[in-house]
């Protein structure tokens, strides 16, 4: 039996273990890919110290996964050995109306790799056919890995938002998902982008990729600085960091008519008035979970014709053996981290 290496979670709050594991097969309908980028997400953190939990131990983890087909099961149709793909990361039924309608996310069966199912820390991962797409050479490894996520997953929420031309948008958090939602919120017609970080490092960098003004709420005070850059409060706020603070920021920003879309994963409660904070001004809050099939052709487009630039977003590539180094420097928000890849030969 043919063997690989996988980078794999034994127990929470332990570095990941490299281990030999067998090579999976594909069966019908499913492709095997030979993995060439899977980035490394604030996520695997949250898996690895217990925050989130995944459903089975040992697991492989790496869910942003770009790589080659290299055999295709029984059934398969429209790819071939040696397509450049990347993968939606949830393993869906298929049949469902919701992944019939585009909506895989809500897929009763949906399984998440690196979570539920085993990742792309890995030199081999086998999946669903219909999880694959191609992308043009034009777009790297390691930059595809990172579409599926780090891109689709802010695309999806200001899609969510229902952003219309002119207005202003607020983005809380400028690591690997708000620096693609600022340039998002530019292509989708926002006039106004004010991103908000507390590293000033990625606050340049957001002005660098579209942001039209920014907020650092150690220095600046927030409130009075979005009254003057809005009409009283922005048109949409997107809180991409999880915290029950920056939740309250990004409804309290909002204006009259104000969209709130909640991407952050926070499992603590949050206070909410409803006259106050939704009646009064007719605001909405949105949620906003992982992203669609449907995301992924719109996102891969972008990309190819360099609307999207993804030149900012890969920080660091390195090889599998040093995984938990990259664990370890995001967990520390080394040097102004975007996204770290692990990348394979």
């Amino acid at each position: 039996m043919k063997t690989m290496m996988a980078a794999q979670l034994t127990e929470p709050e332990k570095p990941l273990e490299l281990v030999k594991v067998p090579i999976p097969r594909p069966g019908r309908g499913e492709i095997l890919i030979k993995v060439k980028a899977a980035g490394i997400c604030s996520s695997d953190l949250h898996y690895q110290d217990g925050r989130s939990k995944v459903t089975k131990l040992p697991i492989t983890l790496g869910h942003e996964v770009a790589g080659e087909v290299a055999e295709c099961g029984e059934g398969v149709r429209g790819l071939n050995e040696g397509d450049r793909v990347c993968l939606f990361y949830l393993a869906t039924c298929g049949f469902c109306m919701e992944c019939c309608s585009g909506n895989d996310n809500y897929c009763n069966e949906a399984e998440m790799l690196g979570k539920n199912i085993d990742g792309g820390f890995a030199e081999y991962l086998v999946i669903a056919a219909r999880n694959a797409f191609l992308f043009p050479e034009s777009i790297t490894f390691a930059q595809a890995a990172l579409l599926t996520d780090a891109v689709a997953t802010p695309f999806h929420a200001l899609s969510r938002a229902d952003i219309k031309t002119g207005d202003s948008v607020l983005i809380i958090g400028i690591g690997g998902l708000g620096l693609h939602a600022v340039q998002i919120a530019k292509i989708m017609g926002a006039g106004q982008i004010i991103a908000m970080d507390l590293e000033p490092e990625k606050l340049d960098l957001a002005l660098k990729v579209g942001a039209t003004a920014v907020i650092d709420p150690q220095k600046d005070n927030v409130k009075e600085k979005i009254e003057n850059l809005s009409r009283g409060g922005v048109d949409v706020a997107v809180e991409l960091i999880g915290l029950p603070k920056t939740i309250r920021q990004a409804i309290d920003c909002t204006g009259l008519g104000g969209r709130t879309v909640i991407v952050g994963i926070c499992p603590e409660e949050i206070g909410l008035n409803p006259y106050n904070d939704l009646l009064l001004k007719e605001r909405t809050i949105l949620g906003s979970a992982d992203q669609s099939r449907v995301d992924f052709p719109v996102i891969i487009e972008l990309a190819s014709k360099k609307r999207l630039d993804m030149s900012h977003s890969v920080t660091y590539e390195i090889p599998l053996e040093d995984i938990n180094l990259g664990l370890e420097m995001l967990k520390q928000k080394e040097e102004n981290l975007v996204r770290i890849v692990v990348t394979f030969p």
